[in-house]
């Protein structure tokens, strides 16, 4: 079971660092666009603590759900494979999400 918190934590840190990351880019702007519509041109605005956060903070309540999902009797194994799996979904999503923003940020 171990191996599950240890996918769970490199997760949240990789998301965590991704973000800090941005962090630098953004500077002092108020607000970061959350979503971009199909002409590439963002569709709405989020504070940036919550734009950079969100991410992160899905992926803390979605692994520790993953974590806790486990019967007593699994090995733990399909568990730590669905944590593997979810957390490479995740840091795909905030990577693709950085780099629409760092797009967007660049013109």
């Amino acid at each position: 079971m171990p191996t599950v918190y240890v996918f769970a934590v490199l997760t949240f840190v990789i998301l965590s660092c991704l973000s800090a990351l941005a962090g630098s880019w953004v500077g002092d702007l108020d607000r970061l666009p959350m979503q971009w519509g199909l002409n590439g041109q963002p569709t709405w605005y989020a504070p940036t603590w919550i734009a950079l956060g969100f991410i992160p903070a899905i992926g803390l309540i979605v692994m520790a759900t993953v974590a806790v999902s486990h019967g007593s009797g699994d090995d733990g194994s399909a568990v730590a494979r669905n944590m593997a799996t979810v957390g490479a979904i995740l840091i795909a999503a905030e990577i693709f999400y950085l780099f629409m923003l760092r797009r967007h940020l660049i013109g």
